[in-house]
C-alpha cells in the first residue's frame, strides 16, 4: 500500500499526510496515530489502514511535532492540534468524514470535535479515554534519543519486532520540546463534563488489558458520549489496532454502514 507523502499548512504548520485507496464516490477517512508515533509510513498501522482502503479513502495525518510533520514545534498545544485536524478536513474538502484515532488520535477527536462541532460525521476512538488520558510519563524526555533504551521500553507493548522498530523511528524523530509540552499539558486536560455535547455517532474500541488507559476510564467516556456504541477486545490491549488490525478494521466498517444511521 506505497503512498507519497503529501504536505498541506495550516494555522501556520506544514503537516504532511498520505492518501490510501482515492478515490470518487467513497466516503473518507481521516486517520490519527498515537502519541509518539505517526500515520505516514509505518509499519505498525499497515493492516487496519490496508483493510479500511477498501472502503473507505484514507487521509493519514501526522501531527504537530510527528512524523512527516516533525519540524512544526511551533506554537504546539493540544488545542492548537485539534485546530490543525479541523483546519485540515476544511482544506482537504471532507464532507461527511468518519475520524479514527488511536490512544492519544482519539483523545485529540473528541477535543476537535468539541472546538469544532460538526467536523466530522463520526467518529471511532481506539483505546481512548477522555480525562486523564494515560501514561505520559517523561520516558522519552529523557531517553528520546536512546535506541537501545527505547527498544526495551517499547519491545512489551508490540507483539512484532517490526513494530517496535517502526515506533522508535517515529520518537527519534521528535523534538525533546514536544515531549516536554505534552507531558506538562495532556494530565490537566478533562474533556469529560463537555463531550455529553458531542452528538455526533462514536465507536469506542477497547482492549480490556489495556495498560496505558485504564479500561475504566474507556468506559466512563463512552457513557459519557450521547451516541455511543462501546466494543470491548477481552484478549487485546493497548495496540490492538497494530497488531489486530484487520478485526478493527472490520468493526469500523461494520459500524459505518449498520451503526451510525441508528445513532444519529
Amino acid at each position: 500500500m506505497a503512498s507519497d507523502i503529501r504536505y498541506i499548512t495550516v494555522n501556520g504548520a506544514t503537516l504532511g499526510y498520505e492518501v490510501h485507496s482515492e478515490a470518487s464516490g467513497k466516503p473518507s477517512i481521516i486517520f490519527v496515530h498515537g502519541y509518539s508515533g505517526r500515520s505516514t509510513k509505518i509499519e505498525a498501522y499497515r493492516s487496519i489502514l490496508t483493510e479500511l482502503a477498501e472502503e473507505f479513502t484514507i487521509y493519514a495525518l501526522d501531527i504537530r511535532g510527528h512524523g512527516a510533520s516533525a519540524d512544526a514545534i511551533e506554537d504546539f498545544s493540544l488545542a492548537s492540534i485539534a485546530d490543525d485536524i479541523a483546519e485540515v478536513v476544511k482544506e482537504l474538502g471532507l464532507v461527511d468524514a468518519l475520524y479514527v484515532g488511536h490512544s492519544l488520535g482519539g483523545f485529540l477527536g473528541l477535543y476537535t470535535e468539541g472546538r469544532h462541532p460538526g467536523t466530522f460525521a463520526a467518529m471511532c476512538l481506539l483505546a481512548t479515554g477522555a480525562a486523564r488520558g494515560g501514561v505520559i510519563g517523561d520516558l522519552f524526555i529523557h531517553h528520546g534519543k536512546d535506541v537501545e533504551f527505547l527498544r526495551n521500553a517499547l519491545r512489551p507493548g508490540y507483539e512484532d519486532p517490526a513494530h517496535v522498530e517502526s515506533h522508535i523511528e517515529a520518537v527519534i524523530l521528535m523534538d525533546r520540546s514536544v515531549h516536554v509540552a505534552i507531558h506538562d499539558e495532556f494530565p490537566s486536560i478533562d474533556l469529560l463534563a463537555d463531550i455529553p455535547s458531542i452528538q455526533i455517532p462514536t465507536l469506542i474500541l477497547s482492549g480490556a488489558k489495556d495498560d496505558v488507559v485504564p479500561i475504566a476510564r474507556q468506559h466512563e467516556t463512552a457513557m459519557a458520549l450521547p451516541r455511543c456504541k462501546e466494543v470491548i477486545f477481552t484478549n487485546l490491549g493497548h495496540s490492538f489496532p497494530c497488531h489486530a488490525g484487520i478485526m478493527t478494521a472490520r468493526e469500523i466498517i461494520s459500524f459505518w454502514k449498520f451503526d451510525v444511521s441508528n445513532l444519529q
